[in-house]
This record gives structure tokens, C-alpha cells and sequence, in this order.
């Protein structure tokens, strides 16, 4: 049968959504260096970039090709080796480079062609860090500065000098602000990230705690009988069977009387632990969840498991199985080890019966098996 989805199903899930993120960033990437690959190619029509058309056809064949690793890179997974599987700090550093070039091409056309920059680094918000801010501020820095110097060495300027050192100081200026307002976007969003993660955790935890027994970990009554909701419209469906069975401790009462009340929690917990050992073996077995199969808790040192696709015999059979694995070894207590047995009732579920119906006469042939001298399985 489908077994409900486990831990590996969720980490799965959450990659492929992370996934997607990264495509949709790619893609918005890839949108702005088209836009940057027409502004450029209006500048180079224009006669503002002083380059070839071999060139020109070199710089977009660079960038179609970078673009292309970029999406095998993510999509095969590939990137997933390295820290950061959108690979944002070296496609941004790429394009810095990309753009020191073509401002040095640029002539009278530098001023506007430095937005490149500036959209460049706006993608950073999306996953730097402060520190690899910081280093595509100093590429970008560093390397219009060197153009400039170049340029006022070799008197290729046609403005003044003055005027191309304050051009220099702006967009220094702006690049450390880009870095800083950049470092503190990435900082909100990952902070906002952490909050819903935590959120989405104490909820998962509240939800537990609402199905589960706080002593044992196993379901409670209200998710068991959520379940037998599940498993008796499943039946009406497509005629599978069930099968129900109620467990009761015996004697109970006289172990919390004798050995105190925490010894028989102890016993409580052994028992948990004991019979869903025992169920997990069985193949047919669905889960309640991914950590518990479906026996829980229906009250006070009752329990409740539920049998899918199968009738009395086999239910019998694991049930017997059951029964065996608590009388043939004490729980092991605070106070010492104790002996304690375990009677269970059985009842299959009939086709258009409701469900309190089947529990309640699973919990006549449970009757029976107390009436009969315990520690045995009945069958209703």
C-alpha cells in the first residue's frame, strides 16, 4: 500500500522548491542581461562603444554562453556542490567584469552605461552575504578605477580631469551604498526566512501535540479515530477490509497501586514502544505518520490498532503476535522489572457499518478476553 510521505519525501520537497527559486531568479537574470546586451547594442550602433563588429559578436557570444552554463549548472544540479547553489556571487562578479569592459569601450558613453553596474549588484539582495557585497563593490571599484588611471595616463579623456574624478567618487559612492542597502536586504529576507521556518516548526509541533499522546508518542484518540474515518470511506471506495483491535493492560490498576505511578507510565512507554515494534514488521501496515504506525492511545492503559487489508485470520495471527512479545519479557520500570500482560479484542469492520460500531464490538470480544482469564485474543 502507499505509505504516507517520510522525512526523506519532505527534505525532497523542500530542494525542489529551493529549486525552483533558483530557476526564477536565473530567469529574471537572464531577462536583465538582455536588457543590458540592448542597451549596449544601441550604444555600439550609435558609435558611443568603440568596438568591432567581431567584438561586438564576441561579447554576446560570452554572454549566451555564460547564460547557458548558468541554467545547466542549476538544472542538472551541478551547483548543488558548492555553498551557494545559485552560484549568485559568481554570476554577479561575471557580469562586473563584463561591464568593466564595455565601460572601458564606452568613451563619452561611460556615465550611462555604469547603470550595468547598478543592476548587476541589485541581484545580490537575493542571497549575499555583507562580506561578498563588500567584494563586488571593490571589483567594480577597483576595476573603474584602473580604467580611469588608464585613461588620464594615456590622455584619453575628453573631459576634464576634475570631472572624471568626481564621476569616479559618485560611483564609488554609490556602489559601497548598493553593497550596504543590498547586505541589509539579504539580511531582512534570510531573518524573515529563519521567522517562517520557526513558525512553520512550532506549528508542526502544536499539530503533533494536538494527535499525539504526551506519555507514549503514539496518536491519540481523536487522530485514531480520524483514521478509522479515513480507512472506512477507503473501504466503501474500493471494498478493502480492516480489521480494529483494542488492547487494555491488565491489572494496571494494581501496578500503579503497587509500584507507584511513574513505574507505570514506564510500563505505558515500554508498551508504546513494544507494539509498535512489533506492528512496523508487518508489511501491510500503514502509518499514521512518518515515525508512528497506526496504534495509539485510546485512553487510560487502552489502546487502539488499526488492521488494513486484512481480515480475522491474519489479524489474529499479528495480534497473537502481539500478545506474545508483552508476556514473554517484564517492562523494565524505575521500580525494577514488572510483569504485565495484555488482553486484546478483534472486530472487522463490515461493510456500511459506522466505525464506533466496529469499536464497539471489538470492545465486547476485549470483554471476553478479560472475562476468560486475560492475556488472550478474542475475536467479535
Amino acid at each position: 500500500m502507499k505509505q504516507a510521505a517520510g522525512p526523506r519525501h519532505d527534505a525532497a520537497n523542500r530542494e525542489a522548491e529551493r529549486r525552483r527559486v533558483r530557476l526564477r531568479r536565473l530567469q529574471l537574470a537572464t531577462l536583465a542581461w538582455f536588457v543590458s546586451i540592448l542597451l549596449t547594442g544601441a550604444a555600439w550602433a550609435l558609435g558611443i562603444l568603440e568596438v568591432g563588429f567581431l567584438e561586438m559578436g564576441l561579447l554576446v557570444l560570452i554572454v549566451l554562453i555564460s547564460l547557458l552554463f548558468f541554467h545547466l549548472a542549476l538544472r542538472s544540479g551541478w551547483s548543488r556542490r558548492f555553498r551557494d547553489p545559485s552560484m549568485t556571487l559568481v554570476h554577479i562578479l561575471f557580469a562586473i567584469f563584463i561591464g568593466l569592459w564595455i565601460i572601458a569601450k564606452a568613451g563619452e558613453g561611460r556615465t550611462i552605461l555604469l547603470t550595468l553596474f547598478i543592476m548587476a549588484a541589485f541581484f545580490g539582495a537575493f542571497q549575499l552575504r555583507q562580506r561578498e557585497f563588500m567584494l563586488v563593490a571593490l571589483v567594480a571599484v577597483t576595476g573603474y578605477t584602473a580604467i580611469v588611471v588608464h585613461d588620464i595616463a594615456t590622455q584619453q579623456i575628453t573631459t576634464s580631469t576634475q570631472v572624471v574624478v568626481l564621476e569616479l567618487a559618485g560611483f564609488a559612492t554609490l556602489m559601497v551604498w548598493l553593497a550596504w542597502f543590498g547586505s541589509y536586504m539579504a539580511n531582512l529576507r534570510r531573518a524573515l526566512s529563519r521567522r517562517n521556518r520557526e513558525l512553520h516548526e512550532a506549528t508542526e509541533r502544536l499539530r503533533h501535540l494536538a494527535e499525539h499522546d504526551e506519555l507514549t508518542g503514539l496518536p491519540n484518540r481523536r487522530r485514531l479515530i480520524a483514521r478509522l474515518e479515513a480507512a472506512a470511506q477507503k473501504s466503501s471506495r474500493d471494498g478493502s477490509g480492516f480489521c480494529i483491535a483494542v488492547l487494555d493492560l491488565d491489572h494496571f490498576k494494581l501496578v500503579n497501586d503497587r509500584h507507584g505511578h511513574q513505574a507505570g507510565d514506564d510500563v505505558l512507554s515500554e508498551f508504546a514502544r513494544r507494539a509498535t515494534t512489533v506492528l512496523r514488521g508487518a508489511d501491510w501496515l500503514v502509518r499514521v505518520d512518518d515515525t508512528v504506525a497506526d496504534i495509539g492511545r485510546f485512553g487510560g492503559e487502552e489502546f487502539l490498532a488499526i488492521l488494513p487489508d486484512t481480515d480475522l485470520s491474519g489479524a489474529g495471527l499479528a495480534a497473537e503476535r502481539l500478545r506474545k512479545a508483552m508476556a514473554d519479557q517484564p517492562f523494565t520500570t524505575c521500580d525494577g522489572p514488572i510483569e504485565c500482560t495484555v488482553s486484546i479484542g478483534l472486530a472487522e469492520h463490515q461493510p456500511g457499518e459506522g466505525i464506533h460500531r466496529t469499536i464497539a464490538r471489538a470492545d465486547e470480544a476485549l470483554y471476553a478476553a478479560k472475562s476468560g482469564g486475560r492475556n488472550r485474543v478474542k475475536t467479535a
